[in-house]
């Protein structure tokens, strides 16, 4: 009786594919329509990792690492932990890194912590703290994936370090 009909589900998610297509950065094509768009609520928390091959909204909690073709922060999400994506749009509060090709911080936008990216793009009334550094071309790929060594100092290896012997 007070379920939603069919053409109401369906307008719902033509509106949210065209939020997802009109919040991605300026110069984003999809390489694939069949792309899948995951989305988790306002009211909902997620602590764990996420992977996906395919687009990611968030709009509530997440504690952990999310790793996805392209990562859309939007209302006002809480993440703590990293994200690795082709594009990362940040609307809300991020605590951790950031590896993408492309990343927009927008207005509303806090974020806390080192971002490796390509490009970034900034807009006015952002709060970011934190480092940023170029990342490679050649060590993203698809679904956000990384081929080199993270720099935090819980997952680089140390190599032993070599000795001088004096000279005779």
């Amino acid at each position: 009786m007070f379920g939603k009909s069919a053409a109401t589900k369906g307008e719902q998610t033509k509106a949210v594919e065209t939020a997802i297509k009109n919040d991605r950065p300026a110069g984003f094509t999809s390489r694939d329509d069949n792309i899948q768009h995951s989305i988790l609520s306002a009211d909902s928390t997620l602590t764990g990792d996420l992977n996906s091959k395919g687009d990611v909204t968030v709009e509530g909690t997440v504690d952990g690492n999310i790793k996805c073709r392209c990562l859309t922060l939007s209302g006002e999400p809480a993440i703590s932990g990293s994200a690795n994506a082709e594009s990362v749009i940040v609307s809300g509060t991020f605590n951790g890194e950031v590896r993408a090709k492309k990343v927009v911080l927008t207005k509303t936008a806090k974020m806390h912590g080192d971002i490796f990216k390509e490009t970034l793009e900034i807009h006015p009334g952002a709060a970011f703290e934190g480092k940023v550094a170029r990342l490679d071309a050649e060590k993203v790929t698809s679904a956000g994936s990384t081929k080199h060594k993270k720099r935090n100092g819980a997952e680089l290896r140390a190599e032993p370090a070599l000795t001088q012997q004096p000279a005779a």
